[in-house]
């Protein structure tokens, strides 16, 4: 389950999905879908008994697909829930599974709270359901606002340090090695707010026709003293830097997570260059 930010009316979830052979047919496994701020008003995509793909809005099914999804095969989900429509698209695979439009219930309820995947968040999960490749896109954004289609997620680690050196590095050689080695013995620590650290990150894996929809810095942190204790997810690209909205702090260790969209330089979509050229990091705040 992944909250969403204050105010999302409108937005697309898409995920690679594979559902293990199953002898259940009271219980259908659900794929992904959305839930309203107030809670009671949820719709979300499930697999059908027959193989192919339905659309429910809370317990109702309200639409059902030609295409279907086997169980054991991997399959690209996709859906695009839009709250001030009251709207819904399925694709499948890239090909057009359902359109649903002028879902009262989804227009009421305020905008949307969650995106969930492999089960209604709080409900049992009657078969193994295996996910991988998410995204979740604004249909407002200014880069990525519409179907991605079948995407890849590649984890890429931190290989030397950057240009941008102010924070302590403890237990360690240099500040990478430091962030890299799955040690919480080994640390960087900043003091004030301000600071800055960047790193030099791996190039991506070689592709015919790169695509680069987003960069997403993943970062394990806490605070070591009471009161605030806030970072920001830092890109350094070009002469551009930027960063991310403040991320709070807790006294123990949480992944915490920053996006950026695009390139800060020259706010444009990544390039497989320009995203190899990049440093990224952290700032105190």
């Amino acid at each position: 389950m992944k909250n969403l930010s204050a105010g999302v009316n409108n937005l697309i979830v898409g995920a690679a999905v594979r559902v293990a052979p199953f002898e259940n047919a009271t219980l259908m496994p659900v794929l992904l879908g959305v839930r309203k701020a107030n809670g009671s008003v949820m719709t979300f995509v499930s697999l059908c008994e027959d193989g192919r793909i339905g659309l429910y809005l809370n317990d109702q099914r309200i639409s059902k697909s030609n295409i279907s999804a086997p169980v054991r095969g991997w399959h690209y989900i996709e859906m695009q829930a839009s709250s001030s429509t009251g709207s819904i698209i399925v694709r499948v695979n890239g090909v057009l599974a359902i359109y649903q439009t002028m879902v009262y219930a989804l227009e009421t309820g305020g905008p949307l709270l969650t995106a969930f995947l492999g089960a209604v968040p709080g409900a049992y999960c009657p078969v193994t359901v295996d996910v991988d490749d998410l995204y979740l896109a604004d249909v407002g954004g200014p880069i990525n606002s519409t179907f991605l289609g079948d995407v890849r997620v590649d984890a890429l680690q931190v290989q030397g340090d950057g240009s941008l050196n102010q924070w302590t590095v403890e237990g360690a050689s240099s500040a990478w090695a430091a962030v890299s080695d799955g040690n919480e013995a080994t640390a960087i620590r900043a003091a004030t707010a301000g600071l800055r650290q960047t790193f030099d990150v791996a190039p991506l894996p070689a592709m015919s026709a790169p695509a680069i929809h987003g960069v997403q810095l993943t970062m394990l942190a806490r605070k070591t003293d009471a009161g605030n204790g806030r970072v920001r997810g830092l890109v350094a690209s070009g002469a551009q830097t930027a960063v991310s909205a403040d991320l709070v702090l807790q006294e123990q260790l949480a992944w915490h997570t920053a996006m950026f969209e695009g390139n800060p330089n020259g706010n444009v979509q990544w390039t497989e260059a320009a995203f190899n050229a990049a440093e990224f990091g952290v700032e105190s705040a």
